[in-house]
């Protein structure tokens, strides 16, 4: 499914081990460099400088060229029809052509691929809003079949953030509309959809057959993560209520079950801590220590306890406090966190790594000479012959 080789994908992750275990000393930069021959791809990657420079002019050129032939065919009168057909057909070229920069020019991360794909998808979904009226829900349903195939076949990232909010925005839009129960029972349906994206995306990241896809996975899981918690975040459910679902709140006056998101407010973002310390899963701590500051822009905006400068004055020393403390605790080990830069970030792949570096640098070496060295003598006893 995938549109890349998968060998040269490989390939590329054993190089990026390499160049990180050479920078730690791991194995000499000769060692390095003798594996690389052996474990080298295809694929045209440049420097994130040209790879920026590269979408940019891709952007010009498509948009250019479509500015263009629009001129030619729109000139006398103005055609909505043919417009957007010139669209989806200018989505459909760029989609075209990114499988042959792909599969016959080997463009991975190039700039070119990323940004044909982003202007296939955007062309065709602004082609069939302009050729028809198409609602929200419809709208949330055609982006998520089209960043799925997208994340599917070129395993971008990106294509992650928005298979995951596409998916609740269908979730949302379509089960809010069933009625005054719906409407109050909504914030909980999405919990519990974007809590089961993330174990979901969390079990698949382990499969080793889907290892391409593990950057995306991880968007995947963050997303989720943060979705849990602003579904059911009592700022973003007060006012969302007031915007979206008429409610009519006299000021100062809570929203229903208003303690119960209050609870998840302060809740969740200390689950999310403790299990990742439990676990060492870095996703989860460093989540759940971004949604800190949620949680103190959720209080403050209710509750003025003090002005803006001192507040921010008392938060910044106390995280400076907090921070001093942890770095003097943690300059030795404790329980598998240290604040000590560590040499090895992923220790297992470095074995494995070196191990094969090892190997490689000894099938590389001269042959020697392959006799024996004996002659001479005769045996031919237990079974073997006599010029054993």
């Amino acid at each position: 499914m995938i549109a890349y080789n998968n060998q040269w994908l490989d390939n590329v992750v054993i190089q990026e081990e390499l160049l990180d275990a050479c920078n730690k000393n791991f194995i000499s930069k000769e060692e390095k460099e003798t594996t690389e021959k052996l474990y080298a791809d295809g694929f045209y990657t440049p420097n994130i400088f040209i790879r920026i420079g590269l979408f940019i002019l891709t952007v010009v050129i498509v948009s250019f060229s479509m500015g263009l032939v629009s001129l030619v065919l729109l000139s006398s009168a103005k055609n909505d029809t043919i417009f957007a057909s010139l669209l989806i057909l200018f989505g459909s070229i760029a989609y075209g052509v990114l499988e042959l920069m792909v599969q016959h020019k080997h463009h991975y991360k190039s700039g070119v691929d990323d940004a044909l794909l982003w202007m296939s998808g955007i062309c065709i979904v602004s082609g069939l809003n302009v050729v028809a009226t198409i609602s929200i829900t419809a709208n949330s349903i055609i982006i998520f079949v089209i960043v799925l195939y997208f994340l599917l076949r070129f395993a971008n990232a990106l294509m992650g953030v928005l298979v995951t909010l596409s998916l609740l925005a269908i979730a949302f839009l379509s089960y809010s509309k069933c009625g005054d129960i719906a409407k109050a029972t909504t914030p909980f349906l999405l919990m519990l959809l974007a809590a089961g994206i993330y174990f979901f995306a969390n079990n698949l990241s382990r499969k080793i057959s889907l290892r391409h896809y593990k950057n995306g996975l991880i968007l995947i899981q963050i997303v989720s993560l943060i979705a849990v918690y602003t579904v059911v975040n009592y700022f973003v459910v007060r006012e969302a209520s007031i915007a979206m679902f008429n409610l009519d709140l006299k000021e100062g006056e809570g929203i229903p079950l208003g303690g119960l998101f209050w609870f998840f407010t302060f809740f969740i973002p200390v689950v999310y801590i403790a299990r990742g310390i439990q676990k060492k899963e870095v996703v989860l701590l460093r989540v759940g220590l971004l949604l800190v500051a949620a949680i103190v822009f959720t209080v403050r905006y209710y509750h003025t306890m003090l002005p803006l400068e001192i507040a921010m004055t008392a938060g910044g020393l106390i995280l400076t406090a907090v921070a001093y403390a942890l770095i003097q605790f943690l300059k030795q080990p404790q329980y598998g966190f240290t604040y000590e830069a560590l040499a090895d970030k992923h220790l297992s792949d470095k074995i494995n790594i070196e191990a094969l570096v090892i190997a490689e640098t000894f099938a590389a070496s001269q042959p020697g000479d392959n006799s024996n060295g004996f002659g001479g003598g005769s045996f031919g006893g237990g079974g073997a012959s006599s010029d054993f």
